[in-house]
């Protein structure tokens, strides 16, 4: 059974929605489940057989979606934070990085990136988070804790665990659902229950990646492929798609090893890469024809995308006035300083 709780390597992102799962839920009953809950989130309208924007963007994770994903980050961090202050921890805030837009292409294809390390491929690992000066405040607060308070301090955050909830019929096995800790507990005070919250992030994430493996085969996007498939070759890259470059390269950097070679040869595809994507516009195509697929889940796909949208659409307005009570309290506050 996996498990739905964060590692200790996570633990920077321990409140961040996305962090917060090892695995994926999938299955279609989206009754709301019981179990240990808050107040439960409203029942959705019965499906109308057209999906709302909320839903395609929820499967996608575009339009709307980096926004509101933001907001019930915000106030996940809001409510583990408060909940572990009250456990005696000091657990420190730090802002939650926006998302950014998958119809922004230039952020999509970040040249300035592929420019210093291509795609990462080459580059030492030692080099990343080992500095203890660029660890998030989390991470630095932990280890300032003394062994026996990090075991409290875990157990705080995700509770003890012989306390899990199994949820069966997934892609991944069993996963065990933590019931008890401050992220279990802020997870239901926005989304009324802990099992349903993991279903609103990561069964529709399912559904964009089976509709993400699809986009290749599309008209709209083979056409936009050839025209960058010309302008790699005429950069000395004659790659048939954009998917088959990261692991040919990666084959080529277990023979080769980290070689200065090896690292230029990495950035220069990496650029030429980018920089034909744009040419192409290949990052917007591709996801206006994942958009475009969504309609064409099965119906039960379809009702189950929009009953968890109308869940996460309401567990957004509960985070808003989370978020909208915290910023009042902290500029109240500061106005009482002297």
């Amino acid at each position: 059974m996996v498990p739905l709780v964060v590692s200790r390597a996570a633990r920077a992102a321990c409140c961040a929605l996305t962090a917060l799962v090892t695995a994926v839920l999938v299955g279609c009953d989206t009754s709301q489940p019981t179990g240990r809950s808050a107040s439960p989130l409203p029942k959705p309208p019965a499906f109308s057989g057209r999906l709302s924007t909320s839903a395609v963007d929820l499967a996608t994770h575009s339009g709307t979606w980096p926004a509101t994903q933001r907001t019930l980050q915000s106030a996940l961090d809001e409510l583990v934070r408060a909940c572990l202050k009250k456990k005696g921890f000091g657990f420190p805030a730090d802002d939650v990085e926006a998302l950014t837009p998958p119809e922004d292409e230039a952020a999509a294809i970040d040249l300035a990136g592929r420019r210093k390390t291509g795609y990462g491929i080459s580059v030492n690992s030692t080099e990343s988070t080992e500095n203890s000066a660029e660890l998030p405040p989390v991470d630095r607060y932990y280890a300032t804790l003394s062994k026996p308070e990090q075991r409290r301090f875990d157990e705080a955050l995700a509770g003890p665990p012989d306390r899990r909830r199994k949820v069966s019929g997934t892609g991944w096995g069993d996963v065990l659902v933590p019931e008890e800790g401050c992220e279990a507990e802020g997870r239901r005070q926005l989304a009324g229950d802990g099992v349903l919250w993991a279903r609103i992030t990561y069964v529709p994430e399912k559904f964009g990646n089976q509709l993400a493996d699809r986009v290749a085969k599309e008209p709209e996007y083979t056409r936009v492929v050839t025209t960058w498939r010309s302008c790699m070759k005429a950069r000395g890259h004659p790659y048939e798609d954009p998917d088959g470059i990261r692991p040919r390269l990666e084959k080529e950097f277990r023979t080769t090893g980290p070689t200065e070679a090896f690292r230029k040869r990495e950035i220069a595809v990496a650029v030429a890469d980018g920089e034909c994507a744009l040419r192409a516009h290949i990052p917007s195509v591709s996801l206006e024809v994942q958009r475009g697929l969504v309609t064409t889940l099965t119906h039960r796909e379809q009702r189950t995308l929009a009953e968890l949208a109308a869940y996460r659409d309401a567990a957004v307005e509960r985070a808003r006035k989370i978020t909208a009570t915290a910023q009042s309290r902290d500029r109240a506050g500061s106005a009482r300083s002297p």
